[in-house]
């Protein structure tokens, strides 16, 4: 490039876009310094004046393009850089440049010919490779972007920003230990670099490695003062780690940032109500109603813990009020027919789950709760028919399934042996010895020591089935401890002899979604006390589900039959002397039971000094 001079203007203590007399590589060092100061209007004036000096310079229009890009013009930054490329296709920086910026307009296919186009041209090009493997994740790509942002990191090892992405992928993958590994590299060869220290204190979190966790996410919060999502790690982080006072003041602190925020007022009163503090319960709301007023998303919030609780005249007096608000809101009115269900005023109720339906005719919570209300009304026959259409809608989903059984048991319809036979469905696996053996308590032993560390909460989740204990918070598996280790490889084998052993019922629910693999979707343990009971319920989440006896109280000494002991057929919807149980299972340390998820289940309460611990998770076919 020659020394022309560039028409100009003042001169002053900023760096301006018109200077009197300025040559080419004066004015590309003060376009430079304007961009960094943010100014890509004033950087762009001075590409378009040198360009009038040197039209068809390839790296000028590439540079003007990407000012455009900042000022939000992609179709300016395309024509440019497209221009650019016509001009010189042998920069691959230029591919790149144009990759991101169809990317950012959404232009998936064509960024990603772009960004392979760049590297048909450099192989080596670090930046392009990264940013291909970032639009692969992005397109649920996972396996080809972890191979790529492995080859990133092949060509140019120090290439922090790879290797913390890597590990993100890692992670999402499940794969915690090399996660970590990859993770921890990165931070360490860039302490400064945001996302290595996040991730990593997400990871460790995940790991079970709680003070480690709060120590990197510390490091990025410092990194990084006003980023909400280190914040809320945070507060998730100090809540299983047990520090439940001081996540509740994290969460408060959240809300302070942010009132309206749903996620936050889920977090902070399902804490407030399994740590015992009953004092902080639902004022989150109040809350911010004396901050923001009435908020309708939060109203219906609200409600839903209140249906929770089956306070459903509460429930209904908030969605009154939320649907004053913004009546076309499309939850408010499956709300609105859970609450007066639930009161007893099923005719009532029909109308609104008829209008949340018409609404929300994807969402099958609808269906369910109608088909239960008329299974609950004595209308077999009209649950049997919304049912068998939403099957035809979501053939997996298991709360219908579940509603599915019971219409068919009221009506005596033969086919309900096609879904429901105790005697294949039902798997029993003793896995660690004979029940009562000493290698069975030896290792139970050490496996309730391990638990009773995890168990950091009060009293029960405020949204799950379990009454008169606790339950842990998170993934268990996720928890690096010998001896949930070494059970989670004794469930493996355990799920695989079932699912191996499946007599040939092709159009069961399980057998027609086998793939040849699975994997755990939950994992938790739950601890009860004397008097403690799990209500019936299904797994709506699960295709398999499970109960694994840890410790147990003496069951020889209890006044009632069958105390403690799992009981199945039994449903969670009080269809009184139409309801039972049909089969039941004796408990012993070291017994694990597997059951597909739509059944229903529940345990006999029990009255004893001792506690009962257990361990279950759920199962989804590997895609």
């Amino acid at each position: 490039m020659t020394n022309t001079p560039l028409a100009g203007v003042d001169t002053g203590e900023r760096p301006s876009a018109r200077q009197t007399r300025v040559d080419p590589p004066t004015a590309l060092a003060l376009a430079e310094a304007l961009e960094r100061e943010g100014r890509y209007a004033d950087a762009g004036e001075i590409y378009r004046r040198l360009l009038e000096q040197l039209p068809g310079d390839a790296g000028l229009l590439h540079n003007l393009g990407l000012a455009h890009r900042r000022l939000g013009d992609l179709a300016a930054a395309e024509r440019q850089i497209r221009e650019a490329i016509r001009i010189d296709p042998s920069k691959a920086v230029f591919h790149n440049s144009l990759g991101a910026i169809l990317r950012q307009a959404n232009r998936l296919g064509e960024a990603e010919n772009c960004y392979r186009q760049a590297l048909t041209v450099w192989e080596a090009y670090a930046e392009a490779r990264y940013n291909l493997g970032l639009l692969l994740e992005s397109t649920g790509r996972l396996d080809e972007a972890i191979e790529c942002q492995r080859l990133t990191l092949a060509y140019q090892p120090a290439y922090v920003r790879a290797r913390s992405r890597l590990g993100v992928l890692l992670h999402r993958r499940g794969d915690l230990l090399a996660a970590h590994e990859v993770l921890a590299a990165a931070a360490a060869a860039e302490p400064t670099l945001f996302e290595a220290q996040y991730y990593l204190g997400w990871v460790l979190a995940d790991q079970g490695r709680h003070d480690e966790a709060l120590a990197a996410l510390r490091r990025a919060q410092a990194l990084r003062p006003d980023s909400f999502e280190v914040e809320q790690a945070l507060a998730n982080t100090l809540r299983d780690a047990g520090q439940h006072e001081a996540a509740l003041d994290q969460y408060w602190r959240l809300l302070e940032l942010r009132p309206e925020r749903a996620s936050t007022h889920e977090e902070l009163n399902k804490l407030a109500w399994a740590s015992g503090r009953r004092d902080l319960y639902l004022q989150s709301f109040e809350h911010a109603r004396a901050r923001r007023g009435e908020d309708p998303e939060l109203l219906a919030m609200q409600a839903a813990f209140h249906l929770r609780q089956e306070d459903y005249a509460a429930a209904e007096a908030l969605v009154q009020r939320a649907r004053a608000l913004a009546p076309g809101r499309h939850e408010l009115a499956g709300l609105l027919a859970r609450a007066v269900a639930g009161q007893g005023r099923a005719d009532e109720s029909y109308r609104w789950f008829m209008e949340a339906i018409s609404r929300e005719p994807e969402v099958m919570l609808h269906r369910q709760e109608l088909a239960f209300t008329l299974l609950r009304a004595g209308q077999a026959p009209e649950a049997l028919e919304v049912l068998t259409r939403a099957l035809q809608i979501a053939p997996d989903d298991q709360l219908l399934l579940a509603g599915l059984t019971l219409a068919l048991r009221e009506l005596g319809d033969e086919r309900l042996a096609q879904w429901v036979d105790y005697r294949t469905d039902v798997g029993v696996y003793d896995l660690a010895g004979a029940p009562g053996s000493e290698e069975a308590l030896h290792f139970n032993q050490t496996l309730a020591q391990e638990l009773d560390a995890l168990h950091r909460s009060k009293a029960e989740p405020v949204d799950q089935t379990l009454r008169g204990g606790t339950q842990t918070f998170g993934r268990l598996f996720d928890a690096q401890t010998p001896a949930i280790r070494q059970l989670k490889t004794r469930f493996d084998a355990a799920v695989a002899d079932y699912l191996g052993r499946r007599p040939d019922r092709p159009e069961h629910p399980v057998n027609r979604r086998r793939t040849g693999g699975f994997d755990y979707s939950g994992s938790w343990s739950c601890r009860l006390a004397s008097g403690g009971f799990h209500r019936n319920h299904v797994h709506p989440r699960g295709w398999l589900s499970s109960a694994y006896y840890v410790r147990l109280p003496d069951l020889d000494r209890q006044d009632a039959p069958q105390a403690g002991w799992l009981k199945f057929g039994e449903s969670g919807l009080g269809l009184g002397v139409r309801d039972r149980a049909e089969h039941l299972i004796r408990p012993a340390v070291g017994r694990l039971v597997l059951f597909p998820s739509y059944f229903w289940h529940g345990t006999v309460p029990f009255q004893d000094e001792g506690d009962r611990l257990t361990v279950a998770f759920d199962v989804l076919p590997r895609a």
